[in-house]
């Protein structure tokens, strides 16, 4: 639905140096009491817009499903 559920915050790698999960804040209120969720790469997807640098992530889940992953704790 293009709908803001969150950022993220962190990008993990393996031992090869290669990206496999992101890390998500979702929930809260401006950056207080959001909660880290790490979603692999293969679940979201990573586009930037042509006429700028902007990068925009999407993910086939609701702000609530979200909500309800374990939390990251790195």
């Amino acid at each position: 639905s293009d709908a803001h559920v969150g950022e993220v915050s962190e990008l993990l790698l393996d031992t090869d140096g290669k990206v496999t999960d992101a890390v998500v804040d979702v929930g809260g209120y401006i950056g207080i009491g959001e909660k880290p969720v790490a979603l692999p790469l293969s679940e979201i997807e990573i586009l930037q817009r042509q006429d700028t640098s902007q990068l925009r992530i999407f993910v086939s889940m609701t702000k609530e499903e979200l909500e309800a992953l374990p939390a990251y704790e790195g």
